[in-house]
């Protein structure tokens, strides 16, 4: 993600409601006691992930809307492009199109719609690459969301209590990891702890851009009836400014989730 013109900007936390979607888990489970003796246990449960927090999945889902409708109605423009997993870094490229670590290839809104992360292009770059940008944020936001929500989960179900974020996340994960368990559990949060380390550099970074990046989507808003050079673009300016403005209420919800997430994977970035 290539955001290297926008400095370091504050960012404010806000509070923000979750959804959740049922997930369902076969575990099993080896403990051996001090006698020797080593005991079996294996089980089916049924746990949450975190959707998107409500407030960034109602402006993603406007953002969605308007995008497929640009898609539709403007002609006379480059193809639109869409954000994949290997976009966000090299480091997480290898999970791309792997089940139980791509959450982008089957991500879904609260109604159950599929999330495209696709983003279009007028032919001018400062509103290709803002769109872009905005998609690839969200998408990195997204995946967060997920790896987060299942490290939780998972070391939760392994130590057998309730696991909290901040920066005991890490050291709970790896209480799990060295943990007498095994099978399809243990190897979910494997790698959801790796991708987590990656995470944990590429979020902080992203986080502080936010707010400038925020101010530039807005900027592209108000220059937009001037800016826009194509005819058949400018025939659907409103459209266009639809888009910007959800691209921009995207950002800043984003922007609010990214604070938690630095603390969430405040371990992870140390090895």
């Amino acid at each position: 993600m290539k955001l290297a013109l926008f400095p370091l900007a504050v960012l404010s936390l806000v509070a923000v409601g979750c959804a959740a979607i049922p997930v369902q888990m076969h575990t099993e489970t080896h403990i051996q006691h001090a006698d020797g003796t080593v005991e079996h246990k294996s089980s089916d449960w049924e746990g949450t992930l975190d959707q998107l927090p409500a407030q960034l999945g109602k402006a993603g889902a406007e953002l969605g809307e308007a995008t497929a409708k640009m898609a539709k109605e403007l002609t006379d423009v480059p193809p639109p492009g869409k954000v994949e997993l290997k976009d966000l870094s090299a480091d997480l490229a290898k999970y791309q199109g792997q089940r139980g670590t791509d959450f982008l290839s089957t991500a879904k809104d609260a109604k159950g719609n599929p999330i495209t992360f696709e983003y279009v292009r007028l032919g001018q770059p400062e509103f290709d690459d803002f769109f872009k940008t905005t998609q690839e944020i969200y998408a990195l936001v997204y995946q967060t969301t997920q790896v987060v929500s299942q490290m939780k989960q998972l070391a939760g179900k392994v130590l057998d209590t309730k696991v909290e974020g901040g920066a005991s996340l890490r050291g709970d994960v790896d209480k799990a990891l060295r943990a007498e368990a095994d099978g399809k559990m243990v190897a979910s949060l494997r790698s959801m702890n790796e991708m987590a380390q990656s995470l944990a550099q590429l979020v902080p970074q992203i986080a502080g851009k936010l707010g400038k990046l925020v101010q530039a989507g807005q900027a592209l808003v108000a220059s937009a009836p001037t800016a826009i050079t194509n005819p058949k673009v400018v025939a659907h300016l409103d459209l266009v400014k639809k888009g910007l403005v959800s691209s921009v209420k995207v950002l800043e919800e984003s922007g609010s989730l990214m604070v938690g997430f630095t603390k969430d994977l405040s371990g992870f970035g140390k090895g």
